[in-house]
């Protein structure tokens, strides 16, 4: 079992930024006047979950609320999502992007959509007016690391330092959106590779899921096991993933070798990307993520220029591991 000191990376002051992570703490507002509503939003990928149930659930007493009380809303076509606290809620909360009737996610190594069967997880120490939060397989990673109990803001932080030291060879930033932003980071290139990194990391997962004996079920059986459909080896492998954390602070060490050798082992030649275009709209692009020419390619089928096309990958490919 490796342990790891209660360190806050700059990925996790980062995610502490964008969740408004503050010394507020506490629930909603008080006193005689209604507080203001607060907002979750953010993208649901592995790759774009669409039409899934997005539960915010406030953590009460340690624990996350019954699915019943937790706010909720619904993943669009492009995996985003926003859902509104009414009570004004500032404290820790736990995302949950649940399976619904023709839930579906992109497979970013065949560029078709399957059905999403699983539950994923992020957390979040403190609910902002503007709270932004990215659900993902390494998301997942850090909210089965803080348990079922004794959960607070701390703990989330610490959960997610965790993870992101972890994954620290695949690049893993829980506060990076999942897929590329051209509206919003066109003009960024390094914020551009970062992006791009998280989406060749989790079309890793998919390889892997598929690819990898090496990733099991809790029984032992592999996920790639015959018969098995692409939808139920990617949920096989997140979950595979998610048992590596034993522990906000703590992981297996000889699970998580396995699990970073079986994604570290994959070569994501042909991965179709979701990028979010310049006029707001979601475009998916083949690309060879291994490959500057193949990305260029990608970005000027986006609406990139030649020469902003190529001075932005010659960052972005910096940028991804």
């Amino acid at each position: 079992m490796t342990e790891y000191p209660k360190l806050l990376s700059i990925g996790a002051m980062s995610f502490a930024v964008a969740v408004g992570l503050s010394a507020c703490g506490g629930g909603g507002g008080g006193g005689g006047s209604a507080a203001p509503a607060t907002t979750v939003s953010g993208t649901a990928a592995k790759g774009i979950v669409k039409q899934a149930r997005v539960l915010v659930c406030r953590i009460v007493n340690g624990a996350p609320e019954a699915d019943a009380s937790c706010a909720s809303g619904t993943t669009g076509t492009d995996g985003s999502f926003s859902v509104t606290m009414s009570d004004g809620y500032t404290g820790p909360a736990m995302v949950k992007v649940m399976a619904g009737t023709g839930s579906m996610m992109s497979d970013e190594t065949t560029g078709s959509d399957v059905p999403y069967s699983m539950t994923m997880r992020a957390v979040v120490p403190a609910v902002s007016a503007t709270t932004v939060a990215y659900v993902t397989p390494f998301s997942e990673m850090a909210a089965s690391a803080v348990g079922t109990s004794a959960i607070d803001a701390g703990k989330m932080t610490q959960a997610m330092n965790t993870v992101q030291t972890l994954m620290t060879s695949l690049g893993i930033d829980l506060t990076v959106k999942p897929m590329m932003d051209l509206k919003n980071n066109g003009s960024d290139s390094a914020m551009l590779g970062k992006q791009s990194n998280m989406i060749k990391q989790s079309a890793k997962v998919t390889m892997a899921a598929k690819n990898a004996s090496s990733l099991t079920d809790a029984s032992g059986t592999a996920c790639n096991a015959a018969g098995t459909s692409s939808s139920q080896q990617i949920a096989c492998a997140v979950a595979a993933m998610s048992r590596v954390m034993t522990g906000a602070g703590t992981t297996d060490s000889t699970m998580a070798a396995t699990m970073l050798a079986a994604l570290n082992s994959q070569n994501p030649t042909s991965v179709t990307m979701p990028i979010i275009k310049a006029d707001g709209t979601l475009g998916m692009e083949s690309a060879d993520m291994t490959s500057n020419a193949s990305m260029q390619s990608a970005m000027q089928r986006a609406g990139m220029t030649t020469t902003a096309a190529a001075n932005a990958v010659h960052v972005m490919m910096q940028g991804m591991q």
